[in-house]
This record gives C-alpha cells, sequence and structure tokens, in this order.
C-alpha cells in the first residue's frame, strides 16, 4: 500500500502532494500495522459503541489521530498499546455524541456480535445484550481487560485513568453482569 492511496475497508483517501512527501519520510510502519490489526482494532471498537457503523467511525477516527500524531511515537514496540488507547478513547467519545438511548435499543437487535466458540445461542445472546447496558467506560475497561488481554494496569494507562479505578469499572461490570445473568436464567 502505498501513502498516496492509504485504503482502508470503507474507506479511501487520497493524500495531497505535500502530505505525500511528509508521509514519505516517516517509514511505513502505522500502515503496515493496520492493515494486520484493522479487523481486531473494529472488534475492540465495537464492544465499547456496541454499534459496527460506529466500531468502524471509531476506528477511522483514531486512525487519523494516530497518522497526525505519528511522530509521537518513539517506541514502535508499543505501537499496539498506543493504537489500542488511541481506538478505545474515540469509541468511548463517539458512543457518547452519537444517538438517543431509544435509537440505539432499536439498533441492537440487528447487530449482536458473533457467537462465542463454546457458549450456547442463548446464552451468548444473554451475555451480548447485558453488555450492551453497561456504560461505555465500563464496557471498554472489560474490552481491554478481556478481549485484548491487557492487565489492569495497562488499561488504566491506555484509559489515561488511575488502576483502581479501572479495577473498580471491572468490579462493578462483573457485578452487574451476573445479576443480570442470573435475573434472565431464573
Amino acid at each position: 500500500m502505498s501513502h498516496a492511496d492509504y485504503d482502508v475497508p470503507g474507506i479511501r483517501r487520497q493524500m495531497s502532494t505535500r502530505a505525500r512527501s511528509a508521509a514519505d519520510a516517516v517509514p511505513d510502519t502505522l500502515d503496515g500495522f493496520v492493515a494486520l490489526h484493522y479487523r481486531r482494532l473494529v472488534r475492540l471498537a465495537a464492544l465499547v459503541c456496541l454499534d459496527a457503523s460506529d466500531a468502524q467511525d471509531a476506528v477511522q477516527n483514531g486512525l487519523l489521530r494516530a497518522w497526525r500524531s505519528r511522530h509521537r511515537l518513539r517506541d514502535q514496540e508499543r505501537m499496539k498499546a498506543w493504537l489500542d488507547a488511541i481506538v478505545v478513547r474515540e469509541a468511548i467519545r463517539l458512543n457518547d455524541r452519537r444517538r438517543s438511548r431509544l435509537q440505539r435499543l432499536l439498533r441492537q437487535a440487528a447487530e449482536l456480535p458473533a457467537e462465542p466458540a463454546g457458549i450456547p445461542s442463548g446464552a451468548a445472546l444473554d451475555l451480548a445484550m447485558s453488555l450492551r447496558a453497561l456504560p461505555a467506560p465500563q464496557r471498554a475497561a472489560v474490552a481491554l481487560h478481556y478481549e485484548a488481554g491487557y492487565t489492569v494496569a495497562e488499561a488504566a494507562d491506555l484509559l489515561g485513568v488511575p488502576h483502581e479505578t479501572v479495577r473498580s469499572r471491572l468490579r462493578l461490570a462483573r457485578q452487574r453482569l451476573r445479576r443480570e445473568l442470573a435475573e434472565e436464567s431464573t
């Protein structure tokens, strides 16, 4: 993929000549990383946004932010965490700005996530609906810790909050999920 045609599923971006010459001076590592991890980034954002199109918007906005601030990334080994943090923060921002709760409820039935392996479809549906009921900051903590595999301290760094805040969000999310799943099974 050349810098002149930055192509991410659903969006094709043509760079100006001036931007292209500036981009040519920067190593192609961000492009390569995005090409390999785009789907994972969308899944991560979808856990926060609860909407496939919002998740893609969050990733696109996050990639734009990342591209503009790529010079700040000094350690290429931290690119995954750096980009995950940008995308999750963008997903939270987008979720807070988006449609009313009623509009989200109407769209939820059509956009349930794929069924996790080994979980019966009824249980997967209950889990998906319970996750949707969590506030965005709790969903972000759950997504980073349980889906992306970050430790509590790493998730806290990515979200820019104290690690006790992430620990609290995870505890509250687990309590709420247990309560809602227990109510649904009875």
